[in-house]
């Protein structure tokens, strides 16, 4: 039988996803975009390296520019999210980064270009950066923050599902560049009338009725925090994670086709990276509001490890091939709500968007480097042998940090 608190606790929760579910759209399709580009990355690099002689390396180098911008720029978006909202920052980002994501079609046959379009994709992803979307969720969900957040930031498994197939027939179809056009203008299409019609609204009344705390008033707190030792050891670990999560994701397609699958048939067994990372994400949001954060981060590492484990020990297999990405989608899903929603308990929400910005921001440096080295690798080995041994202690490390991490700090505290 249940009792009385019990039900109110269910009522309150209930309460949350009827006054504002509504947003929960536009935050899902918000995170979908902010990882087209790094999706899309692992179906173009062969149709790049055919057509200028670039190396992988090279080409890998984009997302390495986009990610020390971003680290450069995160603390400045963060203070922006924090004074302005998110629905005004989503209202100008979701235009910015469709015409950046389009700019990319245009790049060569110099190297210069093809890096310097990076830069102003960086700047637009700022705009559109996954703290504009988890911002909205953590001031306003609290029984139900993590499934909350979870449904939300599963928004990059639905691209690593698509993305991949989607691009692969663009680019059969119209070529590279027309590749990069369609998702730019499906980016545009698609995303903007959810954050105009669905996203934050009921946010931007209550800060016009009474203004969101100032960056000037919330910058000294957020800077102690920033030189905390528990704000460290979860960067770091985020860091040391997104290093080994997309070293592996973003170059799964070319990590298959070596395996001998051709770039569709890659493409799609890649996509269950995307299942699983949707699949990761629910599950992952559940256990959050259930068991302490830190189980559910340790707990994507070991997926993380035997998914690498399985790509090392087949060849050739596309059932063993379908199980490694499925389990890497897993572990990656869980781990980045695993880090937002730690974050949320660990420190003030007042400050969430500088902090989690800049976690953001080195995750997105880790998504940088990684395809950088793994690919550096692959040009002098000719294989992605050594990426996959990597992984293993990468994640040990990282799990140990966010097991270091102790208790949930009392709420009163964090006020």
């Amino acid at each position: 039988m249940k009792t009385k608190t019990g039900e109110s606790k269910q009522l309150i929760a209930w309460q949350e996803w009827r006054q504002f579910g509504g947003i929960m759209p536009a935050c899902l399709f918000g995170m979908v975009l902010v990882a087209i580009h790094s999706y899309a990355l692992g179906v173009m690099i062969e149709p790049l390296e055919r057509e200028f002689g670039w190396s992988r390396s090279q080409i890998s180098a984009g997302p390495l520019v986009t990610s020390i911008v971003t680290l450069l720029m995160a603390p400045v978006a963060g203070r922006a999210l924090d004074r302005y909202g998110p629905r005004r920052i989503a209202l100008i980002g979701i235009p910015v980064f469709s015409v950046a994501l389009g700019l990319l079609s245009t790049a060569g046959p110099s190297l210069i270009s093809w890096l310097a379009l990076y830069v102003v994709l960086a700047l637009a992803l700022l705009l559109i950066f996954p703290t504009v979307w988890t911002a909205a969720i953590a001031t306003r969900f609290d029984k139900n923050r993590g499934l909350a957040m979870s449904i939300a930031l599963s928004g990059t498994g639905i691209t690593s599902a698509i993305v991949p197939v989607l691009t692969a027939k663009l680019v059969e179809e119209f070529g590279w560049r027309g590749g990069y056009v369609g998702l730019a203008a499906l980016s545009f299409v698609i995303a903007y009338p959810l954050i105009y019609f669905l996203f934050d609204r009921d946010g931007e009344k209550s800060r016009q009725e009474q203004p969101f705390p100032h960056a000037s008033a919330a910058a000294p707190r957020a800077t102690s925090e920033f030189r905390s030792p528990r704000f460290i050891r979860l960067a770091l670990s985020a860091l040391i994670y997104s290093v080994g999560a997309t070293g592996l994701g973003i170059n799964a397609v070319p990590i298959l086709m070596q395996e001998g699958f051709a770039l569709v048939r890659a493409a799609e067994i890649a996509g269950l990276l995307g299942i699983g990372t949707i699949t990761g994400r629910v599950l992952g949001g559940f256990l959050l509001d259930l068991v302490d954060g830190r189980l559910v981060a340790t707990g994507c590492g070991m997926a993380a490890m035997l998914s690498a484990g399985v790509l090392l020990a087949t060849d050739q297999s596309p059932g063993a091939a379908m199980a490694a990405c499925f389990l890497l989608g897993l572990a990656s899903g869980a781990e980045y709500d695993a880090c937002a929603y730690l974050t949320t308990r660990y420190f003030s929400h007042r400050v969430f968007g500088s902090l989690f910005g800049v976690i953001g921001a080195l995750s997105a440096v880790g998504s940088g480097f990684s395809p950088l080295i793994a690919n550096a690798i692959y040009d002098v080995t000719g294989t992605y042998e050594a990426v996959l041994w990597g992984i293993f202690p990468l994640f040990t490390i990282a799990s140990v940090l966010f097991l270091s991490l102790g208790k949930y700090p009392d709420k009163a505290d964090l006020a």
